[in-house]
């Protein structure tokens, strides 16, 4: 959320990990982690950052509304609607992933328990037979 939030409305369209680490104050790690596995929110621009050589990365949506995000000029941010149905759809997506996760740990779990049943069950039939 952070790393969306700050692409979408710092007067730089686009940014280098370590310029948004930076900002933020979160390793850059975190970052190029975020910007790397999102690639439907995020765009890796061709240009490079001058002084680290870097690629810089903006919001596909902030890229879109303001045309050339690779340039080095400032740019307005995305509008309040627009932020905030990026937002929420973050903060879904995020939503459902934990519940799919939830739910597929809560599979594992019963069917672990099957197993372990059907095996001391197993064992009381070979023991009694």
């Amino acid at each position: 959320m952070a790393v969306v939030t700050h692409l979408a409305v710092g007067k730089w369209p686009s940014r280098q990990p370590r310029g948004i680490a930076n900002d933020l104050s979160i390793s850059i790690e975190s970052v190029r982690s975020v910007v790397t596995t999102f690639k439907g929110l995020f765009r890796e621009s061709k240009k490079r950052s001058r002084d680290h050589g870097d690629p810089l990365y903006s919001l596909h949506l902030r890229y879109a509304r303001v045309g050339d995000a690779d340039s080095d000029e400032e740019r307005p941010p995305l509008d309040t609607q627009d932020l905030f149905s990026l937002l929420k759809f973050v903060s879904d997506k995020s939503n459902h992933q934990s519940q799919q996760n939830s739910a597929l740990r809560i599979a594992a779990l019963t069917s672990a328990i099957s197993l372990v049943v059907a095996a001391a069950s197993l064992f009381v039939a070979l023991h009694k037979g």
